[in-house]
């Protein structure tokens, strides 16, 4: 009797214990671009210069609006021959990554897109093209863009 009454707190224990660990909340994500505007105008011309970078090259974007995007060039690769993708890390961002792909489309106008979003950020920006032809960055938060895995 004493050997099912030890069994039974133990197993109390445990299931105690695997409670309180499931209740915890994980660490908030900071916020890395914070104090920048939701939307930011960007000139086609920035776009066009930062596929002109090497690899291994420093780089330093300027966005406008106060933001600056200083980094060095981890890759830029022609995958097909109507797509060119580059990509920067900036350690002044928690090493956030700056994705450009840049298409040649069939009738040989030009269209870019992106990203910039960082491991355990909790926002991030797209390159979207607006209505008038123009570009802008605007905000996302990674939480309602990336899924969790809890693996």
């Amino acid at each position: 009797m004493l050997s099912v009454k030890r069994t039974m707190l133990l197993f109390l224990l445990a299931l105690t214990t695997a409670t309180v660990h499931a209740q915890q909340n994980k660490a908030a994500n900071a916020a890395v671009f914070n104090n920048f505007s939701q939307t930011i105008d960007i000139s086609e011309t920035t776009l066009s210069n930062a596929m002109q970078m090497s690899k291994g090259q420093q780089a330093m974007l300027n966005f406008g609006n106060d933001f600056n995007f200083p980094g060095v060039v981890l890759n830029n690769e022609i995958v097909f021959d109507n797509l060119q993708t580059i990509i920067i890390r900036s350690s002044a961002y928690n090493n956030a990554l700056l994705q450009i792909s840049k298409q040649i489309n069939n009738d040989k106008t030009i269209s870019y897109v992106g990203r910039i979003f960082g491991k355990g950020s909790a926002d991030g920006y797209e390159i979207k093209r607006t209505t008038d032809g123009s570009y802008q960055l605007q905000k996302f938060e990674t939480a309602n863009i990336l899924q969790d895995c809890n693996l």
